[in-house]
């Protein structure tokens, strides 16, 4: 590099000062330097900064933040992993924002700015997180961001720092101005800054030496996957050592075991992965710990924005619809005596989860940012069972998280102000409010917080009105009167009946398995369960007819790969169904009556629609019994007669001839057109997969032409680089030759001069001589 000879001109930097060059600060003449000194920041200071993040999925979180906040104006922020060579992992995290300039760019890579501070919605303050954060997890940080008009790319390498033996932080910052043009919304990119050739390419060389891009090409290819019109990706790559990541689930990063002695150890109950948590089982496995996935799910109370991990989009879990048993929300509560920007309420939720689970404990979320997960407080934290299984979520926005926004500060008065109302209203909802565990139930409504209303707990601000507080004191009749007595027993035998009858509901989870092994086990089944083997079967144009095949064992495949979701959706439930039916629908479509696979189909379906009949009853929630296919399954075998059985009224009226075949004409007419319009929507869903399938096949060819012009710019531009260097040698020999010929004309008029003094000399000297008299001969 320029200056690293040795040379001693210049000031004390110049080692690095193509680097850090005039695009950060021009420096002034040597004559005016200021007297005072530079405080610089020495590498180690990434390092140290990092040592905050213990956990490394919290560390991850900060770049996360960044693009959540709402100065980045981000809609959707994708976080991926890919092998950038063969062994070695890299982390990206990109967003669709408004981009950063340049000089955002520095601001981001330097210490301490920030204009977060009591920003609403904004948890970061210090502005150190992205440093710490993408330092913690990896060696070095590539970042790339496009705005409108301009792109920036900035790497921050610890190899690249200590290599070179740095005692200040140096940043290869470049800039490129930008059109869009060439279709297919590629950009044009011009060489911005820094301006200088040499500077340029001293840059350039950091990059290409210390990162896996190896020219310029390389680092626009990589700007141009920011497919948006502005956005910005980091890249974190020389992840640290020694492994801490398992990339082995396709749309999961997992964290490996704590010890590699864990590998082998006995007990198998032992999560892979466990933050430490006063008063948590050893045992407990908790998914937040190990997994991105679930982390993100719940990392924000109210995302923003979307959020993707590795090409599957997150599906947010809020920790407050959770609570379905029981639910109550406290009163908020403002803690005294602080500052004008910290004064925010905090709202408290309690409750009970429906599936049986070990979890207790509080999420506390900080300006919509999870801080701490499974918080235990009061009774959660001593050797008993009361509130073992109570949970809840606190939204405290007053509170002052610490640097990795893991924690809080215990030592603020607020977070002793907030514990102290969290435990209260603990103990108020357990001993008051909720029914569901024996202490509020023994309790007898004496410590219930306001008369409940119908059996349910209101949410909302205007929840208060109607029997919601916080001074643990009933808003009935005075001094507890019999009234109010009454209203809590008839409250508690309602939802003690209401449990009852919900044992008897209809559970879609085990009745999909119970009723696809008995379709599977009907001896006339067996050419259902598995695909049709045209070749084998001798039906060879079954695939050109039958578009949508199906057959019990895909369904059974789908069903164990959790296809068939039934929880809050009728997605799932009416999925399920729909393939059951398919099998039927192609067996009736493919043969002709008075096949045996056609009556086979028949006899199955009846038996399906049958057992779903009984399933669902008349409520039906999710219209499952919709296009049922009892139609085209024709009458139930008539059961024979017992011998000796009578008609029953001899001289009964005998039915008018063929009223009653017209009456089941009738409802056979109106399923089959409910099974036409079945099988309309599955043809037209095999038009909509053909068209995908096409579109499909337009956005590769697409790409290829894309990737065939790319080619054609990269080679463009290096042909034009090359062209440049030439042109630049070219004139450092012009200018060589320059300097030679005017060394030369200076050493010529020097010996005519001399030339000149030598006769001026001699013609003096014989002047003086005939003024003597003398006669020169």
């Amino acid at each position: 590099m320029a200056g690293a000879d040795g040379a001693t001109e210049g000031p004390p930097d110049a080692t690095y000062a193509a680097l850090e060059g005039p695009r950060f600060v021009t420096a002034p003449e040597p004559a005016r330097q200021s007297v005072l000194s530079h405080s610089k920041s020495h590498p180690r200071m990434l390092e140290s900064n990092a040592t905050s993040h213990v956990w490394p999925l919290g560390a991850l979180a900060e770049l996360l933040d960044n693009a959540q906040d709402q100065e980045c104006g981000a809609t959707r922020v994708d976080v991926d992993a890919f092998e950038f060579e063969p062994g070695k992992m890299a982390l990206s995290v990109q967003d669709d924002g408004v981009g950063m300039a340049r000089s955002n760019l520095h601001c981001m890579l330097s210490f301490g700015f920030s204009s977060k501070e009591h920003v609403v919605g904004n948890v970061g303050r210090f502005g150190i997180g992205f440093k710490s954060g993408s330092m913690r997890i990896a060696h070095d940080a590539l970042i790339l961001s496009r705005r409108e008009g301009q792109a920036s790319a900035a790497l921050l390498s610890t190899t690249f720092l200590n290599a070179i033996e740095a005692d200040d932080i140096l940043i290869p910052m470049f800039t490129w101005t930008t059109e869009t043009g060439g279709g297919a919304g590629k950009h044009t990119y011009v060489a911005s800054e820094p301006s200088n050739t040499a500077e340029w390419e001293e840059n350039m060389s950091v990059i290409e030496q210390y990162t896996y891009l190896a020219s310029e090409a390389a680092v626009l290819r990589e700007l141009d996957k920011i497919t948006t019109p502005t956005g910005t990706r980091i890249v974190l790559f020389n992840l640290k050592d020694p492994p801490e990541f398992d990339f082995s689930v396709k749309n999961d990063v997992r964290m490996l075991g704590i010890d590699p002695d864990e590998q082998n150890r006995t007990s198998a109950r032992r999560p892979v992965y466990q933050q430490h948590r006063p008063g948590q089982q050893m045992t407990l496995d908790v998914p937040e710990d190990y997994s991105l996935r679930a982390y993100m799910e719940v990392l924000y109370l109210r995302p923003t924005v979307t959020f993707s991990l590795r090409g599957e989009l997150i599906e947010p879990r809020c920790p407050i619809s959770r609570l379905a048993l029981e639910y109550y929300k406290f009163e908020d509560y403002t803690p005294k005596d602080l500052p004008e920007e910290r004064r925010a309420p905090i709202a408290v939720h309690c409750g009970y989860q429906e599936e049986k689970s070990k979890h207790c404990g509080f999420h506390i979320y900080n300006k919509n940012r999870l801080i701490r997960m499974y918080q235990r407080f009061g009774a959660q934290l001593q050797a008993n069972a009361m509130m073992k299984d109570m949970l809840g979520v606190v939204e405290a926005d007053c509170l002052e998280p610490t640097h990795n926004k893991q924690a809080f500060n215990t030592t603020d008065v607020a977070y002793q102000k907030c514990q102290k109302h969290l435990e209260k209203c603990m103990n108020d909802y357990y001993f008051g409010v909720q029914n569901l565990r024996l202490a509020g139930i023994g309790a007898g409504g004496k410590r219930r917080i306001g008369a409940p209303q119908g059996g349910t707990r209101k949410k909302g601000k205007n929840a208060g009105k109607d029997g919601k507080g916080t001074k643990g004191k009933g808003k009935g009749k005075k001094n507890g009167s019999d009234g109010d007595s009454d209203d809590d027993d008839a409250w508690v035998a309602k939802r003690a009946k209401s449990a009852a009858g919900g044992k008897n509901k209809l559970d879609l989870r085990t009745f999909f398995p119970r009723v696809l092994r008995k379709l599977m086990s009907h001896k006339n089944s067996w050419a259902f369960n598995e695909p049709v083997d045209a070749e084998y079967w001798g039906v060879l144009d079954y695939y050109e007819i039958i578009k949508t095949p199906m057959d019990f064992g895909t369904i059974a495949t789908k069903l164990d790969a959790g296809e068939y979701r039934t929880e809050g959706s009728a997605h799932g439930p009416q999925k399920f169904v729909a393939d059951v039916r398919q099998v039927f629908y192609n067996a009736w479509t493919y043969n002709t009556p008075g096949h045996q696979v056609y009556e086979f189909a028949q006899e199955v379906g009846r038996i399906f629609e049958t057992e779903l009949t009984k399933a669902v009853g008349d409520e039906d929630v999710w219209n499952l019994k919709a296009g049922n296919v009892l139609a085209m399954c024709g009458p139930a075998p008539a059961k024979e007669k017992p011998a000796g059985a009578l008609a029953a009224g001899d001289g009964a009226a005998k039915p008018e001839p063929g009223a009653a075949a017209f009456a089941v004409d009738s409802e056979a007419i109106k399923a089959m057109v409910e099974t036409r319009a079945a099988q309309a929507i599955g043809e037209a869903n095999a038009a909509r997969d053909e068209a995908l399938a096409k579109l499909h096949d337009e956005r590769a060819a697409r790409e290829v032409f894309e990737a065939e012009l790319e080619a054609q710019m990269a080679e463009s531009l290096r042909a034009a680089r090359e062209e440049e260097k030439s042109r630049y040698a070219k004139l450092e020999s012009e200018k060589d030759t320059l300097l030679s010929a005017l060394s030369d004309s200076s050493e010529m008029k020097r010996m005519y001069q001399e030339r000149v003094k030598a006769l001026e000399a001699e013609v003096k000297a014989l002047k003086e001589k005939v003024g003597e008299g003398q006669v020169v001969s």
